[in-house]
């Protein structure tokens, strides 16, 4: 779906709660039935079009325990963030977001590393009209983000993939970058070998390309032209030599922790980034020849690479306006497809 189409179809959509006063409730399975990656990569590249050309807002991400004493808190308890966001044009939605990163959540509990609620609300009334478990929203909107981001500063022609995290974020990463490129090859690395096994397994069969397992996060890095770095706990591993000539490296802290940054800012042709507030933060720590936001090169319709040589980094994490509008599309075509349940709220 691109944008010209989204634009139609929601048009003539009908309304989430058109009786008002209906809240719909969408679980983690009845998201990743109304929804799949090609429709995400379309609205999300709509958000940040709206985002650059000033016809949306997205909230500063605010963390409960950030400057919190660690002595009064649970040995294992989650990194909670909240944010909003209003999304112009055709979408007209609004929304907020509860988050919560859990990173012994896979390991321990069986359960998604990030979990939480998104709920899209009526900008006229305020009146909520539809509320969905984050998770599987969250695996579908980053590497929809990191998708639209490789679209306008990848070299054009077929692409060789780097994938550094073989987990959830690592298979809907190769999905988004095969909606968008022609892929001549995979490689993929990942510090547990039973992880990276089945990955190369799983992913082969499920896209149909040859996938080739590293032997190291560098051998992943040199072979790519787009790679998707998707660890945790982030560490800076990413050297400046390791990238090759024309190639994206895409980071998904949010501050590129995943580079090591007193290597590569210095040296990097350019850095996109999600947000103007991480724009500022970076433009006053590091020493940068070129950053810019997204956002603003999407609304130009144009890329920020100057030649085919320049090497780039897309650091970017969670966007409020990026989730509203995935959470807005759900929400409608769960209603179009008759999935979720519908709640009497006032």
């Amino acid at each position: 779906m691109d944008a010209q189409s989204y634009s139609v179809q929601h048009r003539a959509a009908k309304t989430v709660a058109e009786d008002g006063g209906t809240m719909l409730v969408l679980t983690r399975n009845d998201v990743e039935e109304a929804v799949e990656i090609g429709d995400v990569i379309a609205v999300v590249e709509e958000a940040q079009r709206m985002l650059g050309r000033g016809q949306a807002v997205s909230s500063t991400i605010y963390s409960l325990f950030t400057g919190t004493d660690p002595a009064i808190l649970p040995e294992i308890h989650g990194n909670f963030q909240y944010f909003s966001a209003y999304v112009g044009g055709d979408m007209n939605a609004e929304g907020i977001a509860s988050s919560a990163s859990c990173v012994q959540n896979p390991t321990k509990f069986g359960l998604p590393y990030a979990v939480g609620l998104q709920l899209i609300n009526d900008i006229t009334t305020g009146v909520p009209l539809a509320v969905m478990e984050r998770s599987r929203l969250t695996e579908l909107v980053t590497p929809a983000f990191s998708a639209v981001g490789a679209k306008y500063l990848a070299n054009d022609g077929p692409q060789a993939i780097g994938i550094i995290g073989c987990g959830n974020q690592g298979k809907t990463h190769l999905q988004a970058f095969a909606e968008l490129f022609e892929i001549e090859a995979v490689t993929a690395f990942d510090m547990r070998a039973e992880v990276l096994d089945r990955y190369v397994a799983e992913m082969a069969a499920d896209t149909g390309l040859p996938i080739a397992p590293a032997e190291s996060a560098e051998q992943a890095v040199r072979a790519a032209d787009i790679a998707a770095i998707a660890i945790n706990p982030c560490e800076p591993i990413v050297k400046y030599d390791w990238i090759k000539p024309g190639a994206v490296i895409i980071a998904l802290s949010g501050f590129g922790c995943e580079l090591d940054r007193d290597d590569v800012y210095p040296r990097i042709d350019a850095v996109v980034i999600d947000s103007a507030e991480n724009l500022e933060l970076l433009q006053s720590r590091t020493d940068i020849k070129h950053v810019v936001q997204l956002a603003e090169i999407v609304a130009e319709d144009e890329s920020c690479r100057q030649d085919e040589s320049e090497k780039i980094v897309f650091v970017h994490s969670g966007m409020a306006v990026n989730h509203v509008a995935a959470g807005h599309l759900g929400s409608r075509q769960a209603v179009e497809k008759g999935i979720g349940t519908e709640v009497e709220m006032l």
